[in-house]
């Protein structure tokens, strides 16, 4: 999920790098979150340490996923006139949307193995499957999205209505998960309302975080125009500064609100489903997309920035960090390797080095796409190829 880069002075590529900040920051602790998690031994995750560095991972996945809404805002005025025609465009983003949205359905497969699949695996492991992570919330999110485009018809009308679709997802979060979905819709589908089949991000509420990522991204390309980022355009600085106030003030009036929306809603779960807490978050998210530009324009961000680099190749990085940590290699897993039983310092050492392997995956990857196209295809062919073939002949 790359973002989509405008053409700058002189026929050069210029980058909205903040963006890529954001995004690169949000995966960097992404990685540090599943390691967590899947390391760190039962008897510290009691702890107030443990609780803090909770709350902070938590901004991880609203912030990947704002920022694949902002990067789509910002790409839809040049690809407008053929996403309405249902031009050539539609099928390219719908194909690479279908590609995000496999992916993520690979990365739950219960096991990579054809043969194993054929011979049965448990139910639990099938429901496993289709629990909606988040690639799935943001292919479908997009998806949907297009189709809402394809109502309103313009950009104006898309930016306008989209705070109050937002809006909407986010109320009636605690309604939908007071529900079990699967006595009208089959569970592939049921788990994209909730969480409960096992779904850590359903459409309710993280759809909300893209759709307020979109209509960011249109106020930003409304208030730079048709140029590229400039240091000295007041209008974009005066959209960013709004952001940031926007954001501030959602912080506080989320505090406001959850008394009042705890005697108005059923019980909930406060931290996974209350519109208090995601108002919380999506005020934060808003607030660390200002601090981001601040430092770009401030310090500037080259392009041998490391955590823009993951932010450009977020989507492999994602990928390639959850097949190391989850995946089974000839029988070995480091999930069970690691068995739950690292301490703060070990997780500390692991992170690093895993950050490490993904930087140098990047670099590689970012220097392949920069060079020969046809040798980049070659590549992706191979992988996919090898991929298909391992899973078809593995034994499980």
């Amino acid at each position: 999920m790359g973002t989509q880069s405008p053409t700058g002075p002189g026929g050069s590529r210029a980058r909205l790098q903040f963006i890529d900040l954001l995004r690169g920051w949000a995966v960097i602790f992404m990685i540090q979150t599943h390691v967590l998690n899947a390391t760190l031994r039962d008897q510290l995750r009691g702890e107030r340490a443990y609780h803090l560095l909770s709350f902070i991972d938590g901004l991880v996945a609203p912030s990947f996923i704002f920022a694949s809404g902002f990067v789509f805002a910002i790409a839809l005025r040049r690809k407008l006139p053929d996403y309405l025609s249902f031009g050539p465009a539609v099928g390219k983003q719908v194909g690479k949307l279908l590609f995000v949205l496999a992916l993520g359905y690979v990365l739950h497969l219960p096991v990579f193995s054809l043969r194993r699949l054929i011979d049965g695996v448990s139910p639990d492991a099938w429901a496993a499957f289709w629990a909606v992570d988040v690639l799935q919330c943001i292919a479908i999110s997009l998806i949907l999205l297009l189709l809402i485009l394809q109502i309103v018809r313009t950009e104006q009308r898309l930016f306008a209505v989209l705070p109050w679709v937002a809006a909407g997802i986010v109320l009636l979060t605690p309604v939908i998960w007071s529900i079990n979905p699967t006595w009208m819709l089959p569970l592939p589908i049921a788990t994209y309302l909730n969480a409960g089949h096992g779904s850590q991000f359903p459409l309710f509420p993280w759809s909300a975080f893209l759709l307020s990522g979109v209509a960011a991204g249109g106020a930003f390309v409304a208030a730079r125009g048709r140029t590229p980022v400039r240091d000295g355009d007041d209008q974009v600085r005066s959209a960013i500064r709004q952001f940031a106030l926007i954001g501030a003030g959602m912080i506080a009036s989320s505090f406001l609100l959850k008394p009042i929306l705890s005697s108005v809603y059923p019980p909930h779960d406060y931290w996974r489903s209350s519109p208090s807490f995601v108002i919380l978050r999506l005020g934060l998210v808003l607030l660390l997309l200002s601090l981001c530009y601040a430092y770009e324009r401030r310090k500037g961000v080259g392009e041998r920035s490391v955590v823009a680099l993951i932010g450009r190749e977020s989507l492999l990085v994602y990928a390639a960090h959850l097949l190391l940590i989850y995946g089974e290699f000839g029988g070995f897993s480091f999930l069970r390797w690691a068995n739950r039983s690292f301490g703060y310092a070990e997780v500390l050492v692991v992170t690093v080095a895993l950050v490490g392997l993904m930087v140098l995956l990047a670099l590689w990857w970012d220097r392949v796409r920069r060079g020969d196209r046809r040798r980049m295809r070659l590549l992706q062919g191979l992988a996919l190829a090898g991929f298909l073939i391992a899973f078809l002949v593995s034994p499980g």
